[in-house]
Formats: structure tokens, C-alpha cells, sequence
């Protein structure tokens, strides 16, 4: 459907580009999980608590939820009603820079998150 339409190539960049975002966040916790092995051959257990569980946290709970974003706008979203669907860069910049824009909701109970 998506090869007869109008917007075919603005639809496959912006596929294209949150597919790699979102197998980039996955390789990157495939290395800082395969990072405590180093640790632990090393008997490094100091840089286990310093280190290794800061970037787990870290990554896990900022840039899981940009995939979980991502992910279920794609579900939530079809192309009928895509023009109503907030943009997520917007909603990650509000988020560090602590504004919310509560008339562009992802989802109900975005705010207090």
C-alpha cells in the first residue's frame, strides 16, 4: 500500500530511520550486558556497582522508553489517523527540558511520567 502512496518516501526515511534507532538502543545494551562479563573474569565487582548498573539503569530507562514510544505509536497509529499522533522528538526534548504539552499525549498518563 505504502508503494502507491504519495508520501511513500517521507514514510520509508522516517521507518528506516526508527528502525536503526531502535536496533542502535539494542545493540548497545547487547555490549554493556556483555561488558559485566569482562568484570566479572577480571574479579572486578567494584566496577559492577559503579559502573555496569548505572548504564544498565541509564539506558534502559531513557532510551527504553524512546523504543517503547516508538514502538507503540506504530501500533497506535495507522495512516488514517497519523496526523494526530504527537511527534516523539518533541516529546523527548520536553522531558529533559521539563515542559509538558498536555493537549499532545502518546498515551493517557504521559504527564505523570
Amino acid at each position: 500500500v505504502w508503494n502507491l502512496a504519495s508520501n511513500r518516501l517521507s514514510f520509508l526515511n522516517s521507518f528506516k530511520m526508527k528502525m536503526s534507532v531502535i536496533l542502535g538502543i539494542t545493540h548497545m545494551t547487547f555490549g554493556v550486558i556483555l561488558g559485566v562479563f569482562n568484570h566479572l573474569h577480571f574479579k572486578n565487582i567494584c566496577s559492577i556497582y559503579l559502573v555496569f548498573i548505572p548504564e544498565l539503569v541509564f539506558m534502559v530507562s531513557l532510551f527504553g522508553y524512546l523504543m517503547f514510544m516508538i514502538i507503540y505509536k506504530w501500533l497506535a497509529y495507522s495512516a488514517a489517523n497519523s496526523n494526530l499522533a504527537p511527534s516523539i522528538l518533541i516529546h523527548f526534548i520536553n522531558m529533559f527540558v521539563m515542559q509538558s504539552n498536555d493537549n499532545a499525549q502518546l498515551y493517557t498518563g504521559q504527564v505523570g511520567i
